[in-house]
This record gives C-alpha cells, sequence and structure tokens, in this order.
C-alpha cells in the first residue's frame, strides 16, 4: 500500500506523490554481493538484516529523484557481522547524507562489563561534506554496526537523505571513537 505524500512546485501547484513507506525486507544472505542487498523504492519501509553479513557487505539505497522525496527506511540489523560493510548511497549524482548517529556500547556477549570511559558518542554530517557512505563494523569503535543497530533514512530532496539512529559497538574495555570523518565516506556504490 502506497502512503500519498504531497508537496508543491514553485509555481504553488500541488505534486501527488506516491511512495512506499510501509513494506517489509528482510535480508537473510551473508554474501557480500548479493543482488538482496540492493534496495528499491518500492522495498520502503522496515528492512530487517538478520544476515549474519560477510565482510565487505554494501546494502545500497536507490538514487534519491524527485519523485523519491518522503520515501523511508529502517534497517535494524539482527544478525553479527563478519567484519565491515556498508550502507552507501548511489556514486553517481549529487545525493549525500545529512544527519546525526549516536553511537552506543552494546556488548553483546553475555555478561560483558562495561569497563570504558567513553560509552557513547554521536556522529554529525552536514549537505557540505557530501558523504553518500556509512562505513560499519561491530567490532571497531570508530564506527559500529552491532546487533540492535538502528538507522533510519528519509528521501527529503533529490539530493539530501536525511539519516538518524543508533549504531552499537560490540566492545566493553575500550573508548568509543565514532568520527565523522571515519564512519562517513564520500563514496557510493557504482
Amino acid at each position: 500500500m502506497a502512503i500519498p505524500l504531497y508537496g508543491q512546485n514553485k509555481a504553488g501547484d500541488q505534486l501527488g506523490r506516491a511512495v512506499t513507506n510501509n513494506g517489509f525486507k528482510e535480508i537473510t544472505v551473508i554474501t557480500a554481493g548479493d543482488a538482496s542487498h540492493t534496495l528499491d523504492v518500492t522495498d520502503g519501509g522496515i528492512i530487517l538484516i538478520s544476515a549474519a553479513l560477510a565482510s565487505g557487505a554494501v546494502i545500497k539505497l536507490p538514487l534519491p529523484t524527485d519523485d523519491s522525496v518522503g520515501l523511508w527506511y529502517k534497517l535494524l540489523y539482527t544478525g553479527t557481522m563478519a567484519a565491515a560493510s556498508q550502507i552507501d548511497l548511489p556514486a553517481a549524482g549529487d545525493s549525500r547524507f545529512v544527519g546525526c548517529i549516536t553511537q552506543n556500547r552494546c556488548g553483546n556477549a553475555a555478561g560483558v562489563a562495561d569497563a570504558a570511559d567513553v560509552n557513547r558518542t554521536t556522529v554529525v554530517t552536514t549537505y557540505a561534506q557530501a558523504e553518500k557512505s556509512i562505513e560499519l563494523d561491530e567490532n571497531d569503535v570508530t564506527f559500529g554496526g552491532a546487533i540492535g543497530t538502528n538507522l533510519e533514512f528519509l528521501y527529503c530532496s533529490k539530493d539530501v537523505v536525511f539519516v538518524t539512529g543508533n549504531v552499537h559497538v560490540n566492545v566493553a574495555t575500550t573508548a568509543l571513537d565514532g568520527l565523522q570523518a571515519t564512519m562517513f565516506t564520500g563514496t557510493g556504490w557504482s
């Protein structure tokens, strides 16, 4: 079912848009290059990533367009990553992430004590930084992406995808060090 969204063009006329935002898709394949990792505008809604993603896996978001304004995804990680993965916008075009992500310590292993001084950080990316990729690694204190990581993506315009949410880090004894310069990069998928 499509949720109608309405905007106005410069002349003030109503533009009717229908963007699917109430769907559900589960990614169960761990293989880095699997086609199920490429999201379409019809996949808008909840994306459950239950696969233990293989190193190098990329979740590929679609290119923002005028017609995709209002498109929304919520990605929820319930699988343990093998190593580094990414969530990317296409390399082509001027699309970019804008927003703020909170990085939290989680300690997925039972009985892991929290023994570090920095347990939570925020990472902000702005329009001027032109970032197209979010780098994830659940056991790396500069990234995150452990079980429970949840990120929301809202297509605001043909070049801005607003991102917010939480990335979890499965490390108990090292201070978190999430930085814009390491968590985000300007290289998207092609």
